[in-house]
C-alpha cells in the first residue's frame, strides 16, 4: 500500500476527534511534521498529546500564515451528530462555511493535496454494495451539509490550479476514543454502567463497520496513492446492530437489552463497494475483525472512570 507522504508538513482539521486524533498520533509517530488544528468546541475523548503540534483554532479562523510549509490538509473538522442535526440544523451550516474558506485558503497557499472528510450518510438509502457513482440523496440536515461540503470540493477540481482535492466518504468507523453518540460506544458505555445494551427500532439495521486503525492505514495510503476525486473508506461488510449486541453479550452474558425508538429516517443499511480504494490502495482487507474490534473497544471504555462514562453518556443522551 502507498504511505508516502508530502515532504512538507501535514494539516489536520478536527484532529483532537476521534478520526483526527488517532491519525495524527500515527503520523507523528512517524516523525511527520504535523499541525492540529481544532477548537476543542467539542471535549476530546482521548487528550491531543502526542499528535505534533497543536493549536487550538476554528477552520473559519485559519490564515494563510497557519499553511505556511503545509503540503497535505486532511480536512476532518466536522459537526457530525444525525439526530441532533434535525434539532439544530443551523449548527450544520458550520461544515459547509468551514470547508469553503479552508478549500480557498489551500488554493491560494498552493496546498499540493486536500483530503475531504465526507460520510456515507451522503448516499441515504441506496443500492448495495454502494460505489462512488451513485446518486446522493441525504435524509438528514447532516448529510444534506456533507454533500453541499462534497459540490464545494468538486469545484475546486475542477479548478485550474495546482492542488488535488479529493473527497473521502467513511463509512462506519469505531474504536478507542470515539464518542457515545456512535453505535459501538454507546453499546459499551452501557453495558458498563447500566449492564444494559440499548437497540434503536429493530436492531435489524446494518451498517459497514471498519476499526480505527484500518482507518487511519488507509489515510494514510492515500497521501501518497494515485489521485481519485471520490473514495469510499469502508469494509465492504456490513452487520446488524444485533449481531454487535451478540458479540457484546459473550463478555457479559447477563446483559439486558433495552429497546429503543427508531431513529427519524434511519437507513436499514449502508455497505461500501471497495473497488476504487483497493485499486488506489492495494490490500484494503480488514487487519482486526469485528469481534476483535469490538473487545478493543470495550476494553478501553473499561478503563474510563465510572463517573466521565456517567457523564459523557448523560450529555449525548441530553442532546440526542
Amino acid at each position: 500500500m502507498p504511505g508516502n507522504l508530502a515532504s512538507g508538513g501535514v494539516l489536520i482539521t478536527g484532529g483532537a476527534g476521534f478520526i483526527g486524533g488517532h491519525l495524527a498520533r500515527h503520523l507523528a509517530a512517524k516523525h511527520t511534521k504535523v499541525l492540529v488544528v481544532d477548537d476543542l468546541r467539542v471535549e476530546p475523548m482521548i487528550s491531543p498529546e502526542g499528535t505534533g503540534k497543536f493549536r487550538e483554532k476554528a477552520v473559519l479562523d485559519l490564515t494563510a500564515a497557519d499553511l505556511d510549509g503545509i503540503d497535505l490538509v486532511y480536512h476532518l473538522a466536522s459537526h457530525k451528530n444525525v439526530p441532533r442535526s434535525f434539532r439544530q440544523p443551523l449548527d450544520y451550516l458550520d461544515n459547509v462555511d468551514s470547508g469553503r474558506h479552508l478549500l480557498a485558503l489551500c488554493a491560494i497557499t498552493g496546498v499540493r493535496r486536500v483530503i475531504v472528510g465526507s460520510t456515507c450518510e451522503v448516499y441515504g438509502q441506496a443500492t448495495l454494495p454502494t460505489v462512488e457513482s451513485t446518486p446522493l440523496s441525504p435524509r438528514s440536515p447532516y448529510a444534506a451539509s456533507k454533500v453541499a461540503l462534497e459540490m464545494l470540493a468538486r469545484a475546486h477540481q475542477r479548478s485550474a490550479g495546482g492542488t488535488e482535492v479529493g473527497i473521502v466518504r467513511f463509512f462506519n468507523v469505531y474504536g478507542p476514543g470515539e464518542r457515545p453518540d456512535a453505535l459501538v460506544p454507546r453499546l459499551c458505555a452501557n453495558l458498563l454502567l447500566r449492564n444494559e445494551l440499548p437497540v434503536e427500532g429493530t436492531g435489524e439495521q446494518r451498517r459497514d463497520l471498519t476499526y480505527i486503525t484500518d482507518v487511519v492505514r488507509k489515510l494514510d495510503g492515500l497521501a501518497g496513492s494515485d489521485f481519485a476525486p471520490v473514495v469510499n473508506l469502508g469494509s465492504g461488510r456490513s452487520y446488524s446492530v444485533n449481531e454487535i449486541v451478540e458479540i457484546l453479550r459473550t463478555v457479559t452474558p447477563k446483559a439486558e437489552v433495552a429497546h429503543k425508538s427508531g431513529r427519524t429516517n434511519e437507513i436499514s443499511e449502508f455497505r461500501a463497494a471497495t473497488a476504487v480504494q483497493e485499486r488506489l490502495l492495494g490490500d484494503t482487507a480488514p487487519t482486526v475483525d469485528i469481534t476483535e474490534g469490538v473487545g478493543k473497544t470495550l476494553a478501553w471504555w473499561a478503563t474510563r472512570d465510572l463517573d466521565d462514562i456517567t457523564r459523557r453518556l448523560l450529555t449525548e443522551e441530553e442532546s440526542d
